[in-house]
C-alpha cells in the first residue's frame, strides 16, 4: 500500500491552476428546463458556457436564476474567454471583476476543456480516487413538509434530508414528528426566523447542521446550538470564512456561489485548517454544475450529507457510485441536477 499522502485542497487548486489550456472558441447553450420542485412550478432556465479547442469542448453552468440573467451570461461570455493559448489560472485571473455566476461557469468550462485536452481526469490530476457520495434531499419550505418526507422514505427508507422551516416555524407536533422519524440532518433557515426558532430546530434534532441562522440570533454568550452552525449564503469567498459572520462548525460548499471550483478548493482548504465539517451543495444546476459538484465531493466530502441528490422520484439511495472512467471534469450526465 502506498504510503504517498493525499495532495490537499489548495494543491490540488495550484496544479489544476497550472493546466494548460488552448481556446479556440466559445458558445453558450440556453433554454429552459423542467425541474420537479422549482420554485413556484417554474421551467429552471440554464446557461451553459461551451469552450473549444483541439477538438474538444468544456462546458460550465451558470446557475443565474431568471432568463434575463442567463441572457446576460451569454452576453457577457465573450469578453470573459481569452483565445488561444493559456493556462486555467490565467483564465481564472481574467475572470476576476466578472459576476460569481460567470466566473464560476466560465472556470468550469476551462477546467473541463484542459482536461479533455489533456486526456485525463481531476481524480488522476488529483492523485485521489474517486468515492461513493453520501446525498441528502433538500425539499423547500412547505407548512407541512411531513406527506413529502413520508412518501420518499416509503420508496427510499434510507433517506436522510434538508429541509427549510417556514420563517415562522413549525408547531411542536411536526417537530416531533421530524425527530421520531431520526432522517433530518440540516435544517436551512436562509437567514430568517429568529433565535427561538433556531433552538427549538436544535432542541427537536440536535444532531442535525443549522444552516444559515440569522445573524441575530447568535448572543453572546453562545447559545447551546452554537456548535452545530453551518454556513453557506454567508461564504461568498474563501475570505469570508477567514473573519466568519457567524463561527461554523461546518461549511456548504458551493463552487457557483462562491465563484468557481478553485475558490470552491480555497475554501476546502480553510475548513480543513480550523477542522470544520464541510459537505457540497448545488444552486438547482441542470446540467454540468451538478456533475462537476459530484465529483468535488467524491474528492473531499463523499461520506458527509452532500446536497446532491438525483433528479428522480426519491427512489435512489444514497451513496451515488463513485464516478467512473473518464476524461475531464465529470461524466457528462445532463439532466441528473437536483432542486437544493
Amino acid at each position: 500500500m502506498s504510503s504517498e499522502r493525499e495532495p490537499g485542497p489548495a494543491e490540488i487548486a495550484a496544479a489544476i491552476a497550472r493546466l494548460p489550456v488552448e481556446i479556440e472558441g466559445h458558445a453558450v447553450e440556453t433554454g429552459p428546463v423542467d425541474v420537479p420542485g422549482y420554485y413556484d412550478g417554474r421551467p429552471r432556465p440554464k446557461g451553459v458556457a461551451i469552450l473549444r479547442g483541439g477538438g474538444e469542448d468544456g462546458r460550465g453552468e451558470c446557475v443565474a436564476w431568471t432568463p434575463e440573467a442567463q441572457a446576460d451570461f451569454a452576453a457577457a461570455l465573450p469578453g470573459l474567454v481569452p483565445v488561444g493559448a493559456t493556462t486555467v489560472g490565467e483564465v481564472s485571473e481574467r475572470l476576476r471583476a466578472a459576476k460569481a455566476y460567470h466566473r464560476a461557469a466560465v472556470e468550469a468550462a476551462a477546467i473541463d476543456l484542459a482536461l479533455r485536452q489533456s486526456s485525463t481526469n481531476i481524480f488522476v490530476q488529483s492523485r485521489r480516487p474517486a468515492r461513493p457520495v453520501a446525498f441528502c434531499r433538500s425539499l423547500t419550505a412547505a407548512r407541512d413538509p411531513l406527506p413529502e418526507v413520508r412518501g420518499i422514505l416509503a420508496r427510499d427508507p434510507a433517506a436522510r434530508f434538508k429541509l427549510d422551516p417556514p420563517e415562522d416555524g413549525w408547531d411542536d407536533p411536526t417537530w416531533d414528528a421530524l425527530a421520531d422519524l431520526g432522517r433530518v440532518v440540516v435544517v436551512d433557515f436562509k437567514r430568517k426566523g429568529d433565535a427561538t426558532a433556531v433552538a427549538r430546530a436544535h432542541a427537536a434534532l440536535p444532531g442535525a447542521w443549522l444552516e444559515d441562522p440569522p445573524r441575530e440570533a447568535l448572543d453572546d454568550p453562545l447559545p447551546a446550538w452554537a456548535g452545530r452552525v453551518a454556513l453557506d449564503g454567508w461564504v461568498e469567498r474563501a475570505a469570508d470564512l477567514e473573519w466568519p459572520v457567524l463561527p461554523p462548525a461546518a461549511v456548504n460548499v458551493k463552487a457557483a456561489r462562491v465563484g468557481g471550483p478553485l475558490e470552491a478548493l480555497r475554501v476546502l482548504e480553510v475548513c480543513a485548517r480550523h477542522g470544520w465539517h464541510a459537505y457540497f451543495g448545488g444552486m438547482f444546476e441542470v446540467d454540468a454544475g451538478r456533475d462537476q459538484a459530484r465529483v468535488l465531493a467524491s474528492l473531499f466530502t463523499p461520506g458527509a450529507w452532500n446536497d446532491l441528490a438525483p433528479l428522480d422520484d426519491g427512489s435512489t439511495s444514497s451513496p451515488l457510485p463513485a464516478p467512473s472512467d473518464f476524461i475531464g471534469f465529470a461524466p457528462r450526465e445532463t439532466g441528473s441536477g437536483a432542486p437544493t
